[in-house]
């Protein structure tokens, strides 16, 4: 558990976090009481830490379309929040969020000072956030100085859609539209700091105003950047190559701090302290057990020229997830322990031992029954590999992505591996399409 310092007086502190994605299934299994469990454990982390503003850098929700019970949770934590001493709350959309959706209650909750930005704009000022000192936490003395006091300047920034950055209309040339889309992106992002350095240097030229950070955010796949695993939710929306993927450079150095989503695995971003990923607070799949979560603490103190002081505030494991693997006996072994804990576990369990045990998955839910292990994922690993030895297919479609199932198509149609790229990179373009309609829009 990392130790959070306290935060230094004339500090400006943030926590940034990202990818909640409320609502996501386990193997189609809802998981709402570890998504209500981490929005608690986050409000007191908040008030605990003394924190002045949160930012949630997408992917709020894991669809457009959002259940009943997940809206429920994301306005209950808005409500907590807002009768927290954190005076600013920034949400931004992600590539699984509805823009539409999220920006539609954007004026009531701005009352709460929760600003919300699910879209791209004609005014580009709509994502330029000037973060003052609140009425309530500053009626006191030299109150009408306090007001004008910017504390930071936010760049918020949603996932920017193909639509958003190119004027083009041309899909002729795949490989040309992802150069004009990420050039699209690096241009808007120029924009905003333009906007932000000018206002900065207007503002600064006020008495009494201390330096003023400037501080991003981004919903996208930056260069060099690790995904958590293989089943973390990441794998389907990966291109091909390095398509879709975006330099650092794209962030001027006037940035103070890039707070970053997309990317399930905390990282920086080119080795750069200043650009982060903190992650999802919550491990997407069985491949990231043992894979610390986490929430980025940031300081901002005019003392230091406003360098982020960054601090890792590790997310407690609400649900703890196990993968088991071997006979039946020695899985059976394992699991005795795990039941005498008596709390609900997830279990990813797998057989490979060397009789066939075409039983061994209904042997398995029987000897769980009436326990709090929950078997979401059963496989026989054995059995697969006789059926694929005997028929020579047999895959598991349950297994494949979108994209593995076009590469088989790919395969039998003998088509050649130069156009094979291409044709993948097309489909892909299609699939993201398909993802990325606003389905909440009219």
């Amino acid at each position: 558990m990392h130790t959070i310092p306290p935060k230094p007086p004339t500090a400006l502190r943030i926590l940034h976090t990202s990818d909640w994605h409320i609502g996501k299934r386990l193997f189609n299994h809802t998981r709402y009481d570890e998504f209500e469990a981490f929005l608690n454990w986050l409000h007191t982390a908040i008030s605990t830490h003394d924190v002045d503003a949160l930012i949630v850098a997408g992917d709020i929700f894991d669809t457009a379309t959002p259940s009943n019970k997940a809206q429920e949770l994301y306005y209950e934590f808005l409500g907590k929040v807002a009768k927290s001493p954190c005076q600013h709350v920034i949400i931004t959309a992600g590539n699984h969020d509805s823009p539409t959706f999220l920006d539609a209650p954007k004026a009531i909750l701005k009352t709460l000072n929760v600003q919300v930005v699910g879209q791209v704009t004609a005014d580009i000022h709509d994502e330029i956030l000037l973060l003052k000192d609140n009425l309530k936490d500053n009626l006191k003395d030299n109150l009408k100085d306090n007001l004008d006091i910017v504390r930071a300047i936010v760049l918020a920034a949603p996932y920017l859609r193909d639509k958003d950055v190119r004027t083009g209309g041309s899909f002729e040339l795949t490989g040309q539209r992802d150069i004009e889309t990420a050039q699209g992106i690096a241009k808007h992002y120029q924009s905003l700091a333009d906007h932000a350095i000018a206002l900065r240097d207007e503002h600064q030229a006020s008495p009494h105003q201390p330096p003023i950070p400037i501080i991003a955010t981004g919903h996208l796949f930056s260069a060099g950047a690790s995904v958590s695993s293989d089943d973390d939710g990441m794998r389907k929306e990966t291109f091909v190559g390095t398509l879709g993927q975006l330099p650092a450079s794209i962030f001027a150095d006037d940035i103070n701090y890039v707070a970053l989503g997309h990317i399930h695995a905390p990282q920086k971003v080119a080795g750069q302290d200043r650009i982060r990923y903190c992650g999802s607070p919550i491990a997407m799949g069985f491949g990231e057990i043992g894979k610390d979560k986490q929430v980025l603490i940031v300081d901002f103190d005019p003392a230091t020229d406003n360098t982020p002081h960054i601090h890792a505030l590790t997310v407690p494991v609400f649900t703890k997830l196990v993968r088991l693997q071997g006979d039946t006996d020695s899985i059976k072994h394992a699991l005795r322990p795990l039941i005498a804990e008596n709390q609900t576990i997830y279990a990813e369990i797998i057989y490979d031992g060397q009789a066939l045990e075409p039983n061994f998955a209904k042997d398995i839910k029987a000897f769980l029954t009436d326990t709090n292990v929950l078997p979401l994922n059963i496989q026989n690993n054995t059995q697969r590999r006789h059926v694929l030895q005997s028929t020579h297919h047999g895959e598991n479609l349950k297994q494949l992505t979108t994209m593995d199932v076009f590469e088989r198509l790919l395969d039998r149609r003998a088509v050649s591996d130069d156009e094979k790229d291409e044709l993948k990179v097309a489909y892909q373009h299609i699939i993201q399409a398909i993802h990325e309609q606003d389905v909440q829009a009219d």
